[in-house]
């Protein structure tokens, strides 16, 4: 299979942006981050992240829909997103990765990088996550974002490095593609 994109998707904390950028090193692909994207927005418009409801349906339409358009142009390109593994079904240039984790290891990440309580840490990640996943599924009628089946590389990043999981995810790509 000739890679030429990579989407990475996942649950909160499981290490998409931090893969997305030592692909973008180790690469040298352009990047896309649909959560930087979303939080921008967020910010620039003074909602809570937590409170995912008041997205409205047309920008996470605008988004993902964005994110098709892009995997279906020339190029090589790295997608960090809730839904980009959904929008690249059937493209066959595109590995479709899902990161998966404990749930008490991405609890205790968030914890860190928010530096808040454990129990806090739950409580915010469950929340913002249930929020996206009911959002999502109002929208598109589906509930299967975090199915492996959708994805054509499952890494569980629990317990290994992110060089290790670099590594895994680099031995789907042609070595053309890498610098």
């Amino acid at each position: 299979m000739n890679i030429n994109k990579i989407t990475i998707s996942g649950k909160i904390c499981t290490g998409k942006t931090t893969l997305l950028k030592n692909l973008e090193k180790k690469l040298g692909w352009p990047i896309f981050m649909t959560g930087k994207l979303f939080r921008d927005y967020v910010d620039r418009n003074h909602l809570n992240l937590e409170q995912v409801e008041e997205q409205s349906s047309v920008l996470t339409k605008k988004i993902d829909y964005q994110v098709r358009d892009l995997l279906h142009q020339q190029g090589n390109l790295i997608v960090d997103g809730w839904m980009s593994g959904i929008m690249a079904n059937n493209l066959t240039d595109v590995l479709k990765v899902l990161l998966i984790c404990d749930d008490n290891i991405r609890y205790q990440r968030f914890a860190e990088r928010e530096k808040i309580s454990f129990s806090e840490s739950m409580k915010k990640v469950e929340e913002r996550q249930n929020n996206w996943f009911k959002k999502l599924e109002k929208i598109y009628k589906r509930n299967d974002f975090v199915d492996p089946k959708n994805y054509d590389l499952i890494i569980n990043t629990s317990d290994i490095s992110s060089e290790k999981v670099l590594k895994k995810v680099l031995l789907n790509v042609t070595p053309a593609s890498i610098s």
